[in-house]
């Protein structure tokens, strides 16, 4: 039947052709070999090694970046003056609706804190100070304004946030190894803090019933607050935060990062 002819005829052509050399085939003998390009999973291997190794950096760099920003515009009360961070307030105006002229941050004790400070760190604790209103606002805590209190590492966490998550996004880390990675920073960054700064101005390392510290009820907190303060990094950081003293806290920010 022509049917069955046709079929024939059909593998007759197809079947040769299909056990045949290509004529690419020859054409690619003919070429020069070039070097193979880089493999996908070799990328994938490179970029997976830098953005592991550029982790704790890059949330170190944020983390300065934060401190710095807290410390100047929110505990030394910069964000209060009319030409500070206009668009900061122009975006809270637009978001929340209070007016850039009615945007006000409260103060923490920081500033009563650099009032109470001598030029070499120590304290003023003499009778007159001490009747001061200045003085009588920090009363109430232990650390006199030096301590990374619980309250503050959550604050610095959550203000860490909006920096934090897009850029370990783009990194390509998920969000609960994101979270990984930033929680133990920012018990870091509080443990640092408090095993140097109130130890700066003559005061015990913070307790953990105050915050994330090396002070009493933390085995071997001492020790390594001791040890901590004795590294070069200490005294550079001592240095640094004595200059932030000495000039009315207008430069040197940073104080543990």
């Amino acid at each position: 039947p022509r049917k069955q002819l046709d079929t024939h005829m059909l593998a007759t052509l197809v079947f040769p052709a299909a056990y045949s050399p290509s004529p690419f085939a020859s054409l690619a003998a003919a070429r020069p070999r070039t070097a193979a390009a880089p493999a996908m999973s070799e990328l994938s291997l490179a970029a997976t090694v830098v953005r592991d190794v550029s982790a704790l950096p890059t949330m170190y760099a944020l983390m300065s970046l934060n401190e710095y920003m807290t410390h100047r515009y929110f505990q030394h009360l910069e964000f209060n003056r009319p030409e500070s961070l206009p668009w900061v307030k122009s975006l809270v105006e637009r978001v929340a609706g209070v007016p850039a002229a009615e945007q006000r941050v409260p103060g923490d004790g920081h500033v009563e804190h650099h009032a109470e400070t001598y030029d070499d760190m120590s304290l003023k604790n003499d009778e007159r100070w001490r009747a001061n209103k200045a003085s009588q606002s920090l009363d109430d805590d232990y650390y006199r304004g030096t301590a990374f209190h619980w309250s503050a590492t959550l604050i610095m966490t959550v203000q860490m946030l909006p920096s934090v998550l897009p850029t370990y996004a783009l990194m390509g880390w998920s969000l609960p190894e994101t979270f990984a990675i930033l929680l133990p920073s920012m018990l870091l960054h509080a443990v640092v803090w408090n095993a140097i700064h109130p130890p700066m101005h003559g005061l015990p390392p913070v307790a953990l019933t105050d915050g994330f510290g090396t002070g009493p009820g933390v085995a071997g907190g001492k020790a390594f607050s001791e040890w901590l303060i004795g590294t070069r990094y200490a005294h550079w950081i001592f240095e640094n935060h004595m200059g932030h003293h000495v000039l009315g806290g207008q430069c040197n920010y940073n104080v543990c990062c």
